[in-house]
């Protein structure tokens, strides 16, 4: 039990080391968004739509590689650097092509010479990015993920002063097409430096062996298709609203959706976290990955229940602050129904990585395929009845779907969790929660109800939505109190011991 409490600390500092790294990056593509918004809105739909693009095609590039890469390393890391190089030439090939097809994809859609141009550029990122992601996959299997983080500190800081000086310089969207070639070129570079300075223990690679970079890319093959089949799924919702609703309705379930990534970010981070100790696990026997797993997910359930209570609470406010505009209020409903999916997601990243561990991919692929079609046909049903609600109902039958898929094949496959156990063993703190939360919503209620009589009678009374904030705080405290008892019984003492002796 020890060396599992031991492993899981380890994740936690590497999900950490990745969170910190994510946040990076997605706060410096903001910057440049911010920096484009004031010289029009063509230019900032020209850069928003390349770097869609970019990202799309970016699956394609890396054609399931970092999956397979990192799997390798993690069961052998002496291997690194065989690995990083032969993953560099097994790249080389899907990247060109998805350059390429990224180019043609601009011009075959007859878009504006400027456009196209803009795109054309754009595209030079993806091979940077994909051996990047070689480069991190392996890193990532000899769990030193604090690396990652530190490797993307120079390109993004390039990145958002280049862009400064170009926009100030006069030169428009394809200058800063430029710069975004060029920051992942010097990531590319600093996250390989970085690598060589902590793999020195790691096997010289004397030549390559192209039969061994071909395995490497026909064993990823599964993993594309997985990718791929997610991208698709993620965006199908969108495509389907698109159909029946107006671009009002797309844009509040956008903003919904990007109000839960933070904490989805937080999920996917330690399930990829935890991919090299599951690989070691899965080496020693299906128990020791059971075992890891119900760990994992105990913790991540002790996350998400004060997540989803505290997104359906506070869902009108947090939109109308974050967005600025009262308009995004009336998508409240929204997020407060796509709060449900943070208690379903937390254990589909670390199932999902187990899985891949003990070399299930295909199961894998073959429960993105059902949620896929699952997806299309719920959706299509709900939201051609029912719209922007309807929508936000497909997504959670679909993450319920996910989670049942994910579960049951866990359970046959590997090894039978006991999440009941757990789910009773989080009953008291939820009921707390609830609770605290009960009592100061109850109390603005009937001050609101005080209020109505008041208004009819001519007198005013102060209504506040204070207390139920307080109230929320209080829950919150309680929870944490109660749903991590180890962590409290362990550092009070030592508080307590070190200010006696102070």
């Amino acid at each position: 039990m020890s060396s599992v409490r031991g492993r899981v600390a380890k994740i936690k500092r590497n999900a950490i080391a990745l969170l910190g790294g994510d946040v990076a990056n997605r706060a410096s593509t903001f910057a440049v968004y911010a920096m484009l918004a004031p010289y029009g809105l063509r230019e900032f739909g020209q850069l928003s739509y390349g770097l869609t693009l970019l990202y799309t095609f970016h699956v394609f590039a890396a054609a399931g590689l970092p999956t397979s890469v990192t799997r390798a390393v993690a069961r052998n890391p002496r291997r690194a650097r065989r690995v990083l190089y032969h993953g560099y030439v097994a790249a080389a090939i899907p990247s060109l092509v998805s350059a390429g097809c990224m180019s043609l994809f601009a011009l075959v859609m007859g878009y504006p010479v400027d456009t196209v141009v803009v795109i054309a550029l754009l595209s030079l990122a993806i091979i940077p990015y994909a051996m990047t992601m070689i480069t991190e996959a392996v890193i990532r299997g000899r769990e030193d993920m604090h690396l990652i983080a530190l490797a993307n500190i120079p390109g993004n800081a390039a990145m958002l002063g280049a862009a400064y000086v170009t926009l100030k310089l006069g030169y428009s969207v394809w200058g800063l097409a430029i710069v975004i070639v060029l920051s992942r070129l010097l990531t590319l570079l600093v996250v390989h430096c970085l690598f060589s300075w902590s793999c020195r223990d790691s096997r010289h690679v004397r030549r390559i062996r192209w039969r061994f970079a071909w395995g490497l890319l026909r064993r990823s093959m599964v993993f594309l298709g997985s990718d791929s089949v997610n991208v698709i799924w993620a965006s199908l919702d969108m495509v389907i609203l698109s159909k029946f609703a107006t671009e009002r309705e797309i844009g509040l379930l956008g903003s919904s959706f990007q109000m839960l990534q933070p904490i989805l970010v937080l999920y996917r981070c330690i399930g990829v976290s935890s991919f090299p100790a599951l690989c070691d696990a899965a080496v020693r026997g299906g128990q020791h990955i059971g075992e890891l797993s119900q760990t994992l997910i105990r913790f991540l359930l002790r996350l998400g229940v004060p997540a989803t209570v505290a997104v359906y609470l506070l869902a009108p406010d947090v939109l109308t602050t974050v967005y600025r505009n009262e308009d995004f209020g009336s998508g409240a409903f929204v997020l407060q129904t796509l709060a449900f999916t943070l208690l379903l997601d937390p254990l589909n990243p670390v199932l999902g990585h187990a899985l891949w561990a003990m070399s299930r991919e295909t199961i894998v692929l073959r429960i993105v395929i059902v949620n896929l079609i699952v997806n299309a046909c719920v959706g299509f049903v709900l939201i051609s009845q029912f719209g922007l609600a309807g929508a936000a109902g497909s997504v959670v039958v679909s993450s319920v779907t996910n989670l049942a898929q994910h579960y049951y094949f866990f359970r046959t496959e590997v090894y039978p969790l006991r999440l009941w156990r757990e789910l009773i063993k989080l009953l008291p703190a939820t009921i707390a929660l609830l609770g605290c939360v009960a009592l100061g919503w109850g109390s603005t209620y009937c001050a609101s109800s005080m209020q109505s009589v008041a208004d009819a009678i001519g007198r005013v009374v102060p209504v506040t939505c204070r207390g139920s904030y307080v109230a929320l705080a209080i829950g919150l405290i309680a929870y944490a109190i109660l749903a991590f008892p180890a962590t409290w019984a362990d550092r009070l003492p030592r508080t307590f011991s070190r200010a006696l002796r102070a």
